[in-house]
């Protein structure tokens, strides 16, 4: 879902006429952003409250742009800010084919608490889906409960661990045109705008770090991401081996690492830590809060006290403005 979600936003990230963009709750509260001005979201709240039910594909002209605003379902509306000198009608347009990409897309509804504009909410959005499906329940054709399968067991290969990979030089990772990068644990991290690991990754390769990422689906080849972003094949590899040097792609080792067994293994993960006072953690939110001590990644934490990995997402969010932060150390 996320996937496909994040190749329909892509055509507004790659068009030059797109300054930027929103994925709004049916409040006005921005979820997910690229390059929207902040200054602009007080005139689309407007718009969207006055309006409420009766909300249509509209239009805002602002002194940043043409900005677009249509709801995608009755959960969420699509903002987009298109350059001052764009066509009415060719804006519309491109909004709306956009919005044909998004029907076939069942989105859940927002969570109660999350960070706003955050990248890293098309995450939560799927586990929030997945979650949703897996707790659904199973009915028969004369609608009783349906007795569920029993699991398969698990072959030994299926159940051994993949070895980790520490955090290292780029030289480590040997990245060929026809490679196919996997999205690895520091993925979301990465994608969050106000992490660590964004800072340093916008730092050493401004937004194109960002571009390339977005496009890694596990399906689709270092080739493939190129072309589609008018871009030297070597220019993306090169961006991908230092990505999985900070373990947020999974690509394939050089044949000079793999020899190199003796060398000791670790895997770069980052893991939430609240140093915020504790009167302001709600008591439903402690057990969580308690677990953010810095060693844990918000996976561990959910396996920990048996609630959903989304759970503990939407919590870290509600907290980083209280003093929760994350830590990116080697295990």
């Amino acid at each position: 879902m996320t996937t496909d979600l994040e190749r329909a936003l892509s055509k507004l990230r790659f068009d030059d006429q797109v300054l930027g963009y929103s994925l709004m709750t049916k409040d006005g509260r921005p979820f997910v952003s690229f390059s929207f001005p902040d200054e602009l979201f007080p005139r689309v709240r407007d718009s969207i409250s006055l309006y409420k039910s009766d909300l249509r594909l509209m239009t805002i002209d602002t002194e940043k742009g043409l900005v677009v605003l249509s709801p995608v379902d009755v959960n969420w509306i699509l903002t987009v800010l298109y350059v001052p000198e764009l066509q009415l009608g060719l804006a519309i347009a491109k909004t709306k084919n956009v919005l044909r990409l998004l029907e076939g897309i069942e989105l859940p509804p927002p969570p109660d608490e999350f960070e706003d504009s955050v990248e890293g909410n098309l995450q939560v959005l799927e586990t929030i889906a997945i979650n949703a499906a897996s707790t659904s329940p199973v009915t028969s054709s004369n609608g009783l409960p349906a007795e569920a399968p029993a699991p398969a067991a698990a072959s030994p290969a299926a159940s051994k661990a993949p070895a980790p990979i520490m955090e290292s030089s780029p030289e480590d990772f040997a990245v060929q045109p026809s490679t196919v990068p996997k999205r690895a644990e520091a993925y979301t991290t990465a994608l969050t705008l106000n992490s660590e690991l964004h800072k340093e990754m916008k730092k050493s390769h401004r937004n194109f770090g960002f571009d390339v990422l977005m496009l890694v689906d596990g399906a689709i080849s270092v080739e493939r991401i190129a072309d589609s972003m008018f871009q030297s094949n070597e220019r993306v590899a090169e961006l991908l081996m230092w990505a999985a040097s900070k373990g947020i792609v999974n690509v394939p080792l050089s044949t000079s690492k793999v020899e190199t067994k003796e060398v000791a293994l670790g895997r770069f993960v980052k893991c939430p830590k609240y140093e915020g006072p504790p009167a302001k953690v709600k008591p439903e939110d402690k057990r969580i809060i308690n677990a953010c001590d810095g060693t844990q990644t918000t996976d561990s934490i959910a396996e920990l006290l048996g609630v959903t990995h989304a759970r503990v997402i939407q919590t870290v969010a509600l907290y980083r403005k209280h003093g929760l932060k994350m830590i990116g150390r080697t295990v």
